[in-house]
């Protein structure tokens, strides 16, 4: 058998000779891939004697995968322009090849000593096996006639868009690549795991395809610099990801669960430790976070170049303005796109990017509200309330319940808690009905006792693709009901989740 003539080799020359290539990586990929499929076909996998000999075999097919994945890395990385520091990559690279070579050297010695233990025969030798991988310098000219596509450029549009949507929830990687030693054994795996992983993994290559399919070798990426930085970026993260799947596969399926069918930990006790949570979240989470933040920027940038402004005439959150968690979704879709938005309104203008500076505008809405309530009360007659007062018929708390009840009937107002606390609001006022009816709806109305209905606009100005989405937002009132709770918004919105869980 091959394969375990190659693990002669190697083991017998010792892990100090082991060099990582891709002809040889390729050829234990190969051979391991099928006699996994060999084995499962009658159930290994389910047998005691033999599952230790296919956890060899798993551990040969996956980490050669990974192994191979970093030498594109290794070797690609040189022809992309990257924002994050290179030499710092390359030195990660390299030691993250370290250790996927120290782990398969393992899985070679165990697989030549479970060969024994079955009584197989001693693998040939002298198969004059040379898995060395000699490249010539230098790349060919890129002298290729490019295609022009018209609508390369909307594609383009529709690819940085995607890509902004598509990796808001990739924040989870930060999350790992900060974490210290300590700290590793407590990582939430359920958040960090195989599925994550696979699902980002899924949706970046899916964006690569796209970019090669329509936007590769055309006019507008021979016209835009940050394009060729774009594919770079996805192709970089792709691998990454790539790689981190299979270590995340790794440690839920085997570290966590039988790391002692792998056999290392008495050869190499780091090699399921702290050396390969720290490869995991300090080398791959890290720069695939690093990267996805890098491209992210690249397509903010696009988005602002191929921006076409136009103006949006909205609703104002309907019931108590621009306060924390209208104000955080709409300066969060402002930021998720990297442009500017202003909010115009009462002949001023505020950036929609900036929380605290949409709080402002609730000084324009609460004024005009307090307007038309006020003009709302001067119409309507209180004489017999008055007097019904005067006589001591009713109390002043009972007259203003009445009038908050009239203003309500007339969907001028909403009342939200039963009874309106007014009498603490009059308590020691000398005003007469009117006026202290004024006060206490202001009052109630700070107080979320009650809401004051009406149908204000204001306009934002920005990128259209951005207005779209702040639409969409105001159409289901601003993520959140009366009661100032998260009420559920539309699939396109699905990015704001992470900011809604972060605030």
């Amino acid at each position: 058998m091959l394969l375990f003539s190659v693990a002669q080799k190697i083991v017998s020359e010792g892990l100090g000779q082991l060099e990582l290539t891709r002809p040889l990586l390729g050829n234990l990929q190969a051979e391991s891939t099928q006699l996994e499929e060999l084995l499962d076909s009658y159930g290994a996998r389910s047998n005691s004697r033999w599952y230790v000999f296919r956890m060899q075999i798993a551990v040969l097919k996956n980490y050669s995968s990974a192994g191979y994945e970093l030498l594109h890395l290794k070797h690609t990385c040189q022809g992309y322009s990257l924002e994050a520091s290179r030499e710092e990559f390359l030195a990660g690279t390299e030691t993250a090849l370290a250790y996927v070579a120290a782990f398969l050297f393992c899985a070679l010695q165990n697989l030549l000593e479970e060969g024994e233990g079955f009584g197989w025969p001693e693998p040939e030798e002298n198969l004059g096996l040379d898995f060395s991988e000699l490249l010539p310098p230098g790349r060919l000219p890129r002298d290729r006639k490019t295609k022009a596509d018209n609508s390369a450029e909307e594609l383009v549009i529709q690819l940085a868009t995607e890509f902004l949507n598509n990796t808001e929830d990739a924040k989870f990687l930060h999350v790992a690549a900060r974490s210290k030693g300590p700290e590793w054994r407590n990582l939430n795996f359920d958040r960090i795991g195989e599925a994550s992983m696979r699902a980002l993994e899924m949706r970046i290559h899916n964006l690569q395809s796209t970019y090669d399919t329509y936007v590769s070798d055309s006019d507008t990426e021979a016209c835009d610099l940050n394009l060729p930085k774009l594919r770079g970026h996805i192709s970089i993260v792709l691998h990454i990801l790539r790689v981190a799947t299979i270590f995340a596969h790794f440690y839920e399926r085997h570290f966590s669960l039988n790391a002692e069918a792998l056999r290392c930990q008495t050869r190499n006790p780091d090699l399921l430790g702290d050396l390969f949570l720290d490869i995991f979240t300090h080398y791959l989470c890290r720069y695939a976070y690093d990267f996805l933040s890098s491209a992210r920027s690249l397509c903010q940038e696009m988005l602002k170049k191929y921006a076409v402004i136009s103006q949006a005439h909205l609703p104002i959150p309907p019931f108590f303005g621009f306060h924390a968690r209208p104000s955080a979704l709409v300066s969060s879709i402002v930021q998720h796109y990297g442009s500017e938005v202003r909010l115009l309104c009462g002949g001023s203008s505020y950036d929609a990017g900036r929380t605290f500076d949409l709080f402002r505008v609730n000084g324009w809405i609460d004024q005009q509200k307090r307007k038309y309530v006020y003009e709302q009360l001067d119409q309507l007659s209180l004489h017999e309330l008055v007097a019904k007062v005067r006589a001591s018929a009713i109390g002043r708390d009972e007259a203003l319940l009445n009038i908050l009840r009239q203003l309500a009937m007339k969907n001028m107002i909403h009342i939200l808690q039963y009874p309106p606390p007014v009498a603490a609001i009059i308590e020691n006022s000398q005003d007469n009905l009117r006026e202290l009816a004024k006060n206490v709806i202001v009052k109630l109305h700070e107080q979320r006792a009650l809401t004051i209905i009406l149908d204000l606009k204001v306009t934002y100005e920005g990128d259209t693709r951005v207005l779209k989405d702040l639409r969409l937002l105001a159409e289901n009132s601003y993520g959140e009901n009366e009661q100032g709770t998260n009420i559920a918004l539309p699939k396109a919105l699905s990015y704001l989740k992470h900011y809604r869980e972060e605030n």
